[in-house]
């Protein structure tokens, strides 16, 4: 188990939380219960609207962008060859046989003396 420390103002108003629900359920549970589903209901009626109403309106513009992205997918794939052609290349480079001919560098390498078993001084940490 992860323990978890909260800071001591959170600790102290999640308490008054608890104890202010507590005393009104002990006092008067009619009124809490009734308060309990009437903000049941607000929030049922928030989100019912924020899916029908708000969300669609934000994601339209995501629609049309994914509709566009499918539309391009779309025309590559008509334009990509298809798999005979791509055979029939195949079957032409093999075909063509190349001379094997080694290429001559025009660099000219040179070996430079020194001292190569010179190890380097590090510091230790």
């Amino acid at each position: 188990m992860f323990r978890r420390s909260f800071h001591p103002i959170i600790l102290v108003i999640i308490g008054f939380a608890i104890f202010g629900i507590g005393m009104q359920l002990f006092t008067n549970p009619t009124q809490f219960f009734t308060q309990i589903l009437v903000t049941v209901g607000i929030v049922a009626i928030l989100l019912l609207v924020m899916k029908k109403f708000i969300i669609p309106r934000l994601m339209g513009n995501q629609a049309s962008f994914t509709q566009q992205r499918s539309q391009q997918i779309k025309q590559t794939q008509s334009r990509k060859p298809t798999a005979s052609f791509k055979k029939k290349q195949k079957e032409k480079k093999k075909s063509i046989s190349r001379p094997l001919v080694k290429r001559q560098s025009d660099v000219k390498l040179t070996v430079i003396e020194g001292k190569k078993n010179k190890k380097k001084s590090r510091a230790l940490f």
